[in-house]
């Protein structure tokens, strides 16, 4: 009794609430719009776009509002010639003048702007040599995403397709069971033999149960991968909408030989060529001197008593002028950081080349191991239907009385291997396919 009711409890767990099927597309779909790793890419690119714009309004003049208030605890006095004031004093006499008040106050507008400054220099070109790394690295985890999310389904295709295959086997060895224990009571069959079946039961039981939680495994994946609430309702409901045969004609026909991500990868790294070339360029302008328009325009208040509102006791101050910075010790570590540089360049130009080669090598290994894949899964496919018709002569035999059980069971276990081959040739060929690129 109890072994029925496990069986029925596992088969009526294949009965979910129904909701409509998602396919691969839907899929990749889903998780473009709601992944939080893709959005915060997009993010970043977009913060990208912005220090573009903050890098080009360094070159405006920089005007700021300034003022100060100080109260003079201690006013110096300064020694001047004491004849200038008074005719009668001696030669080389001084006296001591104080040329400030107790409090003194300024406000105005300032002005700062660099004519020239080798720090500036290429910032701009910099900033959108950023940009368009970070809108590779948006491209590329896009792509990225869109690879996981195609692995992820396929991996939730091959472990629906096993658990309702070895559904079908618990639901056949508990006939196979139900049959070897009346045969047992009649004495047609030994303890032995009843043992071995209810073995095999027992062992089919918990691959299914093992084949559940794979299956919900994956798609729990398959739900964080395109952005929704991993739920125990969620994981439930999902419906995978392809079986294998589908699966495989869509990915037969988005599986393009271009290998568009690693063009993209090349197209990021020569990015990163380019920009190591123009610092070590604009590092090369740092012994060049740095000229800068100053200039002021406001008033100072000077007085023993803080009367700021009294407007008669504000004076104005203005000025213009040029100043010029030129580096003199800094050379010397300009000259260091340029050597620096330009190994840096040395660095990112081997690492283009190592990119081509290596996903160069990496194409014409997934195109050559595809074709190793498609042979494999007709293969094992043959095999597979090869071993069933072989399960079904057996059973034949057995039902007529040629054969003992243990014949049956010997053979179910050989289909069960070959099934097993032939998904396991599935998703290898699910996975070269995808690789070689899912639109």
């Amino acid at each position: 009794m109890r072994k029925t009711v496990i069986l029925y409890a596992l088969l009526f767990s294949a009965a979910v609430s129904a909701q409509e099927s998602l396919t691969l597309e839907g899929a990749i779909q889903q998780a473009l719009a709601h992944s939080p790793t893709l959005s915060v890419e997009k993010m970043k690119n977009e913060a990208a776009s912005i220090e573009v714009e903050e890098s080009r309004l360094q070159h405006i003049p920089e005007i700021y509002l300034s003022g100060d208030m100080r109260q003079n605890l201690v006013i110096p006095a300064t020694p001047v010639p004491a004849n200038v004031f008074d005719p009668s004093a001696k030669e080389g006499e001084l006296m001591y003048l104080k040329f400030n008040t107790k409090y003194n106050s300024s406000a105005g507008v300032n002005l700062r702007f660099d004519l020239f400054n080798p720090d500036k220099i290429n910032r701009v070109t910099e900033k959108k040599h950023q940009q368009r790394i970070q809108k590779y690295d948006t491209e590329i985890s896009e792509e990225d995403l869109k690879e996981r999310v195609a692995l992820a389904y396929a991996e939730c295709v091959i472990a629906e397709e096993q658990q309702k295959l070895l559904r079908g086997d618990t639901a056949y060895y508990a006939e196979l069971l139900r049959n070897a224990s009346q045969l047992y009571l009649k004495e047609k069959i030994s303890l032995a033999g009843k043992n071995d079946t209810h073995r095999a039961y027992n062992e089919s039981v918990a691959s299914y149960l093992e084949a559940a939680k794979i299956a919900g495994d994956r798609k729990a994946e398959l739900l964080y991968l395109m952005g929704m609430d991993v739920t125990a309702a969620n994981v439930t409901s999902l419906s995978i909408a392809e079986d294998i045969p589908a699966l495989l004609g869509a990915l037969e026909m988005k599986a393009l030989p271009t290998y568009d991500l690693a063009a993209r990868e090349v197209l990021r790294q020569q990015e990163v060529v380019d920009l190591a070339s123009l610092r070590l360029k604009s590092a090369s302008w740092k012994y060049a001197p740095t000229l800068t328009l100053n200039g002021y325009y406001g008033t100072n208040y000077y007085n023993h008593e803080l009367t700021l509102f009294n407007g008669n006791l504000w004076r104005g101050s203005s000025y213009i002028g040029i100043s010029l910075r030129v580096p003199v010790t800094q050379s010397f570590s300009t000259s260091k950081e340029i050597s620096r540089l330009r190994l840096t360049q040395l660095m990112e130009q081997e690492n283009l080349r190592d990119i081509r080669n290596n996903r160069e090598k990496e194409r014409l290994n997934e195109l050559s191991l595809l074709q190793v894949r498609k042979e494999s899964y007709r293969l094992n496919w043959e095999n597979w239907e090869m071993s069933q018709q072989n399960e079904a002569a057996v059973h034949f035999q057995f039902d007529k009385g040629y054969i003992q059980q243990s014949g049956l069971l010997n053979e179910k276990m050989k289909m069960q291997q070959n099934r097993q081959r032939f998904l396991q040739s599935a998703f290898d060929l699910f996975s070269s396919l995808i690789l070689l690129g899912v639109e």
